[in-house]
């Protein structure tokens, strides 16, 4: 039996990328700093730790057959640590752009130098890149954008995904780059058009500085060489489009799938939802499992209240990041065995839901119950608040 070690599996192309290789019969492990938190199904094999720590790679790359690489920084500065402690065949998610250097073209030297049997996808820009326009949708009805008139060839998720599932399963592709594209090459500005089309609003755009859009990507963390190549790349994209590869068909045997198609299928993220909606949708992702689909529906400040979390103190819990670090020191030696709830029930703007847990204290072996009740408010189709009564203490 095959077994693939998939790092970024909780990402936007590598969930997709486990249900693919569940689907082709492969036993898939995964790196994750919060296993517990990862939302995988679970027959996957779960190894906790991060992609930045080569002994939890060296851990997680014991005895499997291949790896899909995501290095998730703007730098490849820690990923010759990192490299060699991956197994002989490695598929790395790389970029169009990697012939000129940058992070990609650094990474993929890394693979070559550690004489990995290699393959490189080199995808044009993610459609689900596009998510980062999804509260100006839902909030206004300008998005300001740097060069509305450059053309991308932007490709789904699920097409990187497919394609990096070949390679992984079959090593005949090994020593392979493979360019990969969506069928046609859209502007930004038609790209927010399409989406406005699928989510029934429209919005202006109106183009944002060279120096505006740098500081946009400064300060989500980019390194400044980078930000400045990227605002480089957008301007040279309004006269030279991205180019168009029919790679995805030739590989999968099907039509790479469309922008229009992306917007479709995410619709709902660019427009604001019903209380019910919110309610329905995040109480079915957590009895699931799904929590990056719950994660979602968390405004950016939300703010948590469960004093009993807090040694009885009503102290807030600000943001999704705190949020979830709190659950983690909850959860520490928890495995959660079932779970059922009741509700949501709905008034308003606010709706409630009670969580009853049977889990397990994988350190001790003892098993018990804990029931929560929690009360959530919501604002322009997010949760903003949630607050926690426990029919049973919290673990402290």
């Amino acid at each position: 039996m095959t077994t693939v070690l998939v790092t970024g599996a909780t990402g936007r192309v590598g969930r997709h990328v486990v249900a693919g290789l569940r689907a082709a019969g492969v036993t898939v492990r995964a790196l994750a700093r919060t296993p517990d938190l990862a939302g995988l199904p679970s027959d996957v094999e779960l190894v906790q730790g991060d992609i930045h720590d080569p002994d939890a790679v060296r851990r997680a790359a014991a005895d499997v057959d291949a790896a899909f690489l995501l290095w998730p920084s703007f730098s490849a500065s820690g990923a010759e640590k990192i490299v060699p402690e991956l197994p002989r065949r490695v598929v790395y998610l790389s970029s169009l752009n990697a012939a000129e250097g940058g992070v990609w073209g650094d990474v993929e030297q890394l693979v070559r130098d550690a004489d990995k049997a290699w393959t490189f996808l080199r995808p044009s820009g993610f459609a689900v890149n596009a998510q980062a326009w999804a509260e100006d949708f839902r909030s206004g009805d300008v998005l300001r954008i740097p060069y509305p008139e450059a053309s991308r060839s932007m490709i789904h998720e699920r097409d990187i995904a497919a394609v990096a599932v070949l390679a992984l399963v079959n090593p005949d592709h090994a020593g392979q780059t493979y360019d990969l594209t969506g069928p046609e090459a859209l502007t930004q500005a038609e790209q927010v058009a399409t989406i406005g089309r699928a989510a029934g609003k429209q919005l202006r755009v109106e183009p944002l500085t060279d120096d505006a859009a740098r500081q946009a990507m400064l300060a989500q963390g980019a390194d400044p060489a980078l930000a400045d190549s990227a605002v480089t790349y957008w301007a040279s994209l309004v006269d030279k489009p991205e180019p168009v590869t029919t790679t995805v068909t030739q590989l999968t045997g099907r039509p790479a799938l469309t922008f229009a198609e992306w917007a479709h299928e995410h619709a709902d993220e660019f427009r604001i939802l019903s209380t019910a909606e919110v309610a329905h949708r995040y109480v079915d992702a957590l009895s699931t499992g799904r929590l990056d689909q719950a994660l979602a529906l968390l405004a950016r400040e939300v703010v948590r209240v469960a004093p009993l979390e807090t040694a009885g103190e009503e102290i807030e819990i600000k943001g999704a990041d705190a949020i979830l670090e709190n659950a983690r020191r909850l959860n520490t030696d928890i495995e959660y065995l079932a779970v059922h709830v009741v509700g949501p029930l709905l008034l308003d703007n606010r709706f409630a839901a009670r969580f009853t847990f049977d889990q397990l204290n994988v350190r001790t072996g003892a098993r018990s119950h804990t029931t929560k009740l929690s009360l959530y408010t919501t604002n322009s189709g997010q949760i903003t608040r949630e607050e926690v009564f426990y029919y049973t203490p919290a673990r402290s």
